[in-house]
């Protein structure tokens, strides 16, 4: 009972606005003192949480897509994105998501990926007649994308609570995050038009071609290259790939690196930093001694605070350990029923409704241990756990009251998150659930590429 009444005061905390953390130790001290324990132990379980080597990839990735996006690498992918999709009716909508597939594979994070792409893509879109309610909520929605392509800062976490590979981790996301893209890319051929004006996106073609001839005009037609607004879709295809390269580029050393044994994820973190910081000031020449000093100044507040909820979620999560919450929600269920697929779906279900309030971090860190002795009991592998709750966990990025992805792309456009709501629930009941059941009764979409490249059996 005193485990009920703290971990209910740690969510009625939230809801209310209270940081997370303070709200995680206040449950933790009212539980000590209700059960009439000291606060030794406290300091120390603190103190240990922290103290593990995969937790060095964390901040590390978190630089890393800091630095893409100050160094212009974000630009060159949504650039060569779009003209990847361009033959698509619908094309600048779809770029959303195959921009943020495609940034979540070098940056390994949902809100990096909805920050960079809001303030880019956002005004482009509105100028070229896109409704910004539709492509507010098209973003948010394709956000959790940032993390479904690896590598993956939720996977880190989990692999630190639950004990499951990272490199396994990596692999089970892939295969899912690729069709939920396609998902979003189709959708998006079926809705766009009620949100689209063709006609104000062809005035602002014409206004451009007219902006570029007077420019190359009083360049005198020779010192300033424009790009041909008439180029073939493989000319454009060419141009935007090659820019694109050096950004490119970056997954593949990743992946290289960890699976063919060259450095572990944690050090693919670090080189990922530094190819970063290297791309930024050589290639596409973006980074300068002054935004590159606020990309390490803004990620070290953004660090000191998450490390700070990682060990006062530690301690509430060590106690629900010990009280054997785990286990005790594992036998209610088991009593409740036995069938495999019912069990499965109360799993989603209370994944889907714990994600309408915890930040995504907050979730995995205080919710799998909980959940393991679970999917023990049913034979679910703890690998495809990881993929149905990272699911989850991207649908509670866009569902209120926690839905940070909604937030940031609220700020950035100017539009209302209820306005978003309208062009949001397609996406919702036509995506992402279906990809939810997908990941969930379908394992082989998780397991099968880990269990190839690593030729181990995670079943």
């Amino acid at each position: 009972m005193e485990i009920v009444i703290c971990s209910g005061l740690v969510l009625a905390l939230i809801i209310f606005g209270v940081s997370v953390a303070p709200s995680f130790l206040t449950g933790s001290l009212l539980y000590l003192m209700m059960v009439d324990q000291g606060f030794g132990a406290v300091a120390s379980t603190a103190f240990y949480s922290l103290e593990r080597s995969s937790l060095l990839a964390i901040p590390l990735f978190m630089l890393a897509g800091g630095l893409m996006e100050a160094g212009g690498i974000a630009e060159q992918l949504i650039n060569f994105a779009s003209s990847l999709l361009k033959k698509l009716k619908g094309s600048l909508g779809a770029t959303i998501p195959l921009a943020s597939m495609f940034f979540g594979a070098i940056s390994g994070s949902g809100t990096a990926t909805v920050s960079a792409l809001s303030t880019i893509m956002l005004p482009r879109l509105a100028k070229m007649g896109w409704d910004k309610r539709y492509t507010a909520a098209l973003l948010a929605a394709s956000a959790p994308l940032g993390y479904m392509i690896p590598p993956n800062m939720n996977a880190i976490l989990f692999s630190i609570v639950a004990d499951v590979s990272i490199s396994a981790l990596f692999l089970a996301t892939v295969i899912p995050g690729i069709i939920w893209g396609l998902g979003y890319i189709i959708i998006n051929r079926i809705m766009f038009s009620k949100w689209h004006d063709p006609e104000m996106e062809k005035q602002t073609m014409e206004e451009e071609a007219k902006e570029r001839a007077e420019k190359a005009k009083a360049a005198g037609g020779e010192n300033i290259k424009l790009p041909d607004l008439n180029e073939s879709y493989l000319a454009g295809l060419k141009r935007t790939f090659i820019s694109a390269i050096p950004a490119l580029l970056m997954p593949v050393i990743i992946f290289w690196g960890i699976y063919g044994g060259y450095f572990s994820p944690s050090e693919a973190g670090a080189v990922s930093g530094v190819y970063a910081l290297l791309i930024g000031i050589v290639v596409y020449r973006r980074i300068t001694m002054k935004n590159g000093a606020s990309v390490f100044a803004r990620n070290g507040m953004n660090l000191g605070g998450f490390m700070f909820i990682i060990p006062m979620v530690h301690i509430l999560s060590r106690y629900l350990v010990l009280e054997g919450v785990p286990q005790s929600i594992a036998a209610g269920i088991g009593n409740v029923t036995s069938n495999p697929i019912i069990i499965i779906l109360l799993i989603d279900l209370v994944l889907v409704i714990a994600g309408f309030f915890l930040d995504a971090g907050v979730l995995i860190l205080i919710v799998t241990p909980m959940l393991v002795p679970t999917a023990n009991m049913i034979g679910l592998s703890l690998t495809q756990l990881a993929v149905i709750m990272f699911v989850c966990v991207g649908i509670g990025t866009v569902t209120p009251p926690m839905a940070m992805n909604l937030f940031i792309t609220s700020k950035a456009s100017g539009v209302p998150v209820a306005d978003m709501i309208k062009p949001l629930v397609p996406m919702l009941v036509f995506v992402c659930i279906p990809i939810l059941l997908l990941v969930t009764f379908v394992p082989e979409l998780s397991l099968w590429l880990p269990e190839t490249v690593m030729g181990v059996n995670l079943r």
